[in-house]
């Protein structure tokens, strides 16, 4: 297996772990509006090139130029190449990027999306809104609806005046205060749980570069989907099932063994008791299956990260001013009146994860982490959390991560362009006295290794991700 691949799976587990603790941070219209040389008129609509000056300065973006050298209205000149740069703006269809020509709520709609490492590509979640499917920026405009950014009812045509960008630019990039107070309850409710079950679903699907496309027997992308089972009792016992249905297309894929349909069965079982891993694996091909123990020093001090977690305040602020949470009402949830929270965000810096990564890792996953750096361009991160009114402890949970590939890592290409991970959880259960006891048959399971081993690379623990 690739090494790019190893790097890449645990980096993608770590991050989706950690980010819905993140708390952002703040822009105001008040900082918005100072981006302006003069203050405008009242009721004036918003240019594209002022409103891309407003996204570039809401999202931190570093702009280079010196504004006085510039003449006239194009001030905003040195935001608009920089989000051009970005493929955040990118034009009309006869190449001009009209940037004095008033901006839509579609076209703020789409470039706020990108600057959140939406992908081209990825599938639209299933919304209620005024505008069709057919339209060039649903996907986008879908997953702000999800979010709580935008209002189903909302005209997407409609010309933004300056009031209404600044507005719009300050609930995305600002948090709602309310949902965050809701979210430190929910943490401090779960630091207090003795044991927790839960089921759910998830859905993996991968797209290849188009040159890669070739060389994989014509083969575009790959999808899975399946089913899972977890309990823990804390400080932390863990029992997990995963049952997997890999998706190939049949008549490209070689190999005598593949199911009809091209479906693949894949099970996986595993406990954690004691600091210690047993795993289980079951999939066609396979021999028959048995049980396997991971040795201690080849993982992190689990207990210690779990305590951390559910203890944290937040992560440092290069991950803080990257994610904000909006309160979407109240609602009800497997008999529970809830309170539905949406959090989103985007990942892009390696050294400010690095900083946020807790305590524990061993030095072989540290390695690891930090050479995935390499392999990541960006990870936008979308959920919703459904929190008990009374008691604050979750009762729903959706999180989709959306991951953007570097072109290429340690000088190979990197076949894989993008790749979305949805995890949906409907069923959790507290404190009913789960007991974990490992099967006779794992416990006298031989000892492999995590990994194969691996030249030593040296970290820096200070890259960006490549973009």
């Amino acid at each position: 297996m690739k090494k790019w691949f190893k790097t890449l799976l645990l980096a993608v587990g770590l991050i989706l772990a950690l980010a819905p603790a993140a708390l952002a941070g703040t822009v105001t219209g008040d900082q918005l509006r100072q981006v302006f040389p003069q203050a405008p008129a009242p009721g004036k609509t918003i240019t594209r090139g002022e409103f891309a000056a407003l996204l570039a300065r809401a999202a931190g973006m570093q702009v280079k130029g010196n504004q006085a050298d510039i003449q006239g209205d194009a001030w905003y000149s040195p935001a608009v190449m920089a989000l051009k740069a970005k493929g955040v703006i990118r034009g009309y269809p006869d190449g001009g990027l009209h940037t004095d020509q008033p901006v839509t709520l579609l076209e703020a709609a789409v470039m706020v999306s990108r600057v959140l490492g939406l992908p081209d590509g990825v599938a639209a979640p299933e919304v209620k809104g005024s505008l069709g499917r057919e339209s060039w920026g649903y996907t986008p405009y879908a997953w702000l609806v999800r979010a709580g950014l935008l209002q189903p009812g909302q005209d997407a045509s409609a010309v933004l005046t300056v009031d209404e960008g600044v507005a719009f630019l300050a609930r995305v990039f600002g948090s709602d205060p309310e949902a965050e107070k809701i979210v430190q309850a929910a943490k401090q409710a779960q630091a207090k749980v003795k044991d927790v079950k839960f089921a759910g679903s998830m859905a993996i699907s991968a797209r290849l570069r188009p040159e890669a496309v070739g060389k994989v027997s014509g083969v575009s992308g790959v999808s899975m989907q399946g089913n899972i089972e977890s309990e823990f009792s804390y400080p932390l016992s863990l029992h997990q099932k995963i049952d997997m249905t890999l998706n190939l297309p049949a008549e490209k894929t070689p190999g005598k063994d593949l199911a009809p349909g091209g479906k693949m069965q894949m099970t996986m079982e595993q406990y954690l008791v004691d600091g210690t891993m047993y795993q289980k694996v079951e999939a066609p091909g396979m021999a028959e299956p048995q049980w396997m123990k991971l040795p201690k020093n080849a993982l992190p001090d689990l207990e210690a990260l779990v305590e951390q977690s559910r203890n944290a305040a937040g992560l440092p602020p290069g991950l803080k001013d990257s994610f904000h949470f909006r309160y979407l009402g109240e609602g009800i949830e497997n008999g529970h009146k809830v309170h539905r929270i949406a959090y989103y965000g985007l990942i892009d810096d390696w050294q400010a994860l690095m900083q946020a990564l807790p305590g524990g890792l061993t030095q072989e996953m540290e390695q690891a982490v930090n050479q995935a750096g390499g392999v990541l361009k960006s990870i936008s991160i979308w959920g919703v959390e459904a929190i008990g009114v009374e008691d604050n402890l979750t009762y729903a949970s959706e999180m989709t991560g959306l991951v953007v590939f570097a072109d290429k890592y340690q000088g190979d290409t990197v076949p894989l362009e993008t790749m979305t991970i949805n995890m949906k959880v409907t069923d959790y259960r507290y404190n009913s006295g789960v007991k974990i006891q490992v099967p006779a048959e794992a416990l006298t399971a031989p000892e492999v290794p995590l990994t194969p081993s691996q030249p030593d690379v040296k970290s820096s623990g200070s890259q960006q991700m490549q973009g």
